[in-house]
């Protein structure tokens, strides 16, 4: 198990970098996936998803698989030298996620009617990440239209006005407070939703 020093370690070293990895786990895989998000170091400091140079996106199995995957594959990605740094400068740490989208945990919840706030945003998260992933490069501009959708609009701009911005600003209010429900056709968000992720998911490549 990795300890606290070496979480903040890996914190601090990732910021040092701006790269991290996320936990992806999608009920469309047996296994959660590991990718590695960054911010490019061009002009508008572009949030991206690591990928090779074929487009679709870097993935490893598990978090040793993913130091030893960048190192041999390097070659084959599409990767700031800030990245290569990065795996220099975490070498001797044991590498743990910094961030998780468990898309399986907001689908079951969706599918159940939940809307609590955990659930809301997951899929808010997830969205935020689909959306760097268009901006990345200009041949995913198509993807757009996937989270313009009504409905998925609807769901990520209640989770702004009504958790996140409420919460950032005043914890305490937040947490007294009754906020409105999100009144949306549920079975169709889930349908969009999927959809969204089965775009995304075209960029993953998995080997075993």
């Amino acid at each position: 198990m990795i300890n606290g020093q070496d979480i903040k370690k890996l914190e601090d070293l990732s910021e040092q970098f701006s790269t991290w990895i996320f936990k992806y786990h999608s009920e469309n895989f047996a296994k959660p996936l590991f990718l590695i998000w960054y911010r490019d170091n061009d002009f508008n400091k572009t949030e991206k998803i690591l990928t090779y140079k074929n487009g679709s996106f870097f993935t490893a199995n598990s978090l040793i698989e993913l130091k030893e995957k960048l190192y041999t594959e390097r070659n084959e990605l599409i990767a700031p030298n800030h990245i290569h740094l990065w795996l220099t400068a975490i070498k001797e740490i044991k590498a743990v996620e910094s961030i998780n989208y468990n898309l399986a945990s907001v689908i079951t919840d969706l599918e159940k009617g939940i809307l609590e706030e955990k659930t809301i945003e997951g899929f808010a998260e997830f969205i935020n990440l689909f959306d760097d992933f268009i901006h990345q490069d200009k041949k995913n501009n198509h993807l757009q239209i996937y989270i313009d959708n009504g409905l998925i609009r609807e769901a990520w701009e209640y989770y702004y006005e009504f958790i996140f911005w409420p919460r950032f600003n005043d914890q305490e209010k937040y947490d007294s407070w009754d906020r409105p429900k999100l009144e949306i056709n549920i079975p169709k968000l889930v349908e969009e939703f999927k959809n969204v992720i089965l775009k995304f998911e075209e960029s993953i490549k998995v080997t075993i």
